[in-house]
């Protein structure tokens, strides 16, 4: 037994009442930032399709810890039903499947946060907060 560890079930039941959506976060390594750049037309297809099925929560890239530069790094996170079926949507991920980055999944039960997005129907505009 890791004293380190606490079995997933223990912490679901133990919560508060809250959100308890589970997702896959999916960190996306660049192994070449040519081949990122090479693949990034049908890496962003790929992921509005996701989008139009409901699968993808949200994706983007990530920057240099300072916050001043792009790596070819990127953070997505998919709606699905188990492990198995997140690594097949990012094995399916162009920059993935092409060899342009490697990924690692983590498992992530959205508790808590929130959101607000407000749409004028006037004028083309989302606001996100």
């Amino acid at each position: 037994m890791n004293a380190n560890r606490v079995e997933t079930s223990k912490i679901i039941e133990g919560s508060a009442p809250s959100l308890r959506m589970q997702l896959y976060v999916v960190t996306s390594t660049a192994l070449s930032l040519e081949a990122v750049k090479e693949n990034l037309a049908e890496h962003r297809a790929y992921l509005r399709n996701l989008e139009e099925q409901n699968v993808l929560f949200g994706a983007g890239p990530l920057w240099t810890d300072d916050g001043q530069y792009f790596e070819g790094d990127g953070m997505l996170i998919y709606r699905a039903a188990s492990v198995a079926e997140a690594t097949a949507i990012a094995e399916a991920d162009p920059m993935h499947s092409r060899g342009a980055r490697t990924f690692k999944i983590r498992p992530w039960l959205l508790n808590d946060g929130s959101i607000t997005i407000r749409v004028t129907l006037s004028e083309p505009q989302r606001d996100v907060f």
